[in-house]
C-alpha cells in the first residue's frame, strides 16, 4: 500500500468514526461524566493542582513502577510545561512551610523551657518566690521578646503548694507591672534540663582540686 493510499484509508476510518461534539470530550477522553468541559477554564481550574512526575497503575499482577507515586489522571500538557518552566515552585513551598513550622515549634518550647519557674525557684517552706526566681522574673519581664513572655510554673504533687506558686508569681508581677497589665500564669509538668548551680560548682571545684601540677619535662644541655 503506498503512502497515499494509506493516507486515504486513515481519512475515511475517521470520517467513518462517530463525532463527538467538544462539550462531551472530558479530561478522561471519553464521554460526558459530569466534570468540566474540556478546554474551558473550568477544566484547566479542575486538574491544577495535580502532582508532577509518572503515575503509578496497576498491570499484570504488579504495580509499576514498586515505590508509590501518584495515582489518576495525568497532567495536562499545559500544566507539564509550567512545573517544567517554574520547577521548583510551587512545590517546594510546601517543604519551607514545613521546616519553618517545625522550626518555629523548636523555638517555641525552648522559650517555654526558658521561662518557666522550677523547684530551685520557690523557698521549699512558704512555696514563694526566691532571690533566684525574683532575678528569672526579672529577666523574664524585660528580657524576653514579647510573645514569648508567657511564665510558666513546673506543678508538685502537692495542690496546695502548686496554687502557692502561682500565687506567689502573679503576686510578684503585680507588684512590677501593676495590676492593669494581665499576664496569665499557666502551669506544667516538667523538670529542669540542667542541673543545679551548688552541684555543678562542686563538680567543678573537685575538678579543679584533682587537677596534677603542671610538671614540664626538659633535659639539661651542658656545654662542651
Amino acid at each position: 500500500m503506498t503512502v497515499r493510499n494509506f493516507s486515504f484509508a486513515c481519512t475515511m476510518l475517521v470520517l467513518a468514526l462517530p463525532q463527538m461534539p467538544p462539550q462531551a470530550v472530558q479530561a478522561e477522553g471519553i464521554f460526558s461524566k459530569g466534570g468540566p468541559d474540556a478546554g474551558t477554564p473550568e477544566y484547566y481550574e479542575y486538574y491544577s493542582d495535580l502532582p508532577v512526575g509518572s503515575r503509578q497503575r496497576y498491570w499484570k499482577g504488579k504495580l509499576w513502577p514498586p515505590r508509590p507515586r501518584p495515582t489518576g489522571h495525568k497532567q495536562l500538557p499545559a500544566h507539564k510545561f509550567h512545573s517544567a518552566h517554574f520547577w521548583p515552585f510551587p512545590y517546594v513551598c510546601q517543604d519551607r512551610a514545613l521546616v519553618e513550622a517545625t522550626n518555629f515549634a523548636q523555638v517555641e518550647n525552648g522559650w517555654i523551657t526558658a521561662t518557666t519557674f522550677y523547684d530551685y525557684h520557690f523557698d521549699p517552706e512558704t512555696q514563694a518566690l526566691n532571690s533566684a526566681g525574683r532575678r528569672h522574673l526579672s529577666w523574664l519581664l524585660t528580657s524576653v521578646p514579647k510573645q514569648f513572655r508567657n511564665p510558666y510554673v513546673s506543678s508538685t504533687f502537692d495542690p496546695n503548694a502548686t496554687q502557692a506558686r502561682v500565687a506567689s508569681v502573679e503576686t510578684s508581677i503585680a507588684a512590677l507591672l501593676g495590676h492593669d497589665v494581665p499576664m496569665p500564669v499557666e502551669l506544667r509538668v516538667a523538670s529542669p534540663l540542667w542541673r543545679n548551680a551548688n552541684v555543678v560548682d562542686g563538680t567543678m571545684r573537685a575538678y579543679a582540686e584533682s587537677m596534677p601540677p603542671p610538671m614540664i619535662e626538659y633535659q639539661g644541655v651542658t656545654a662542651d
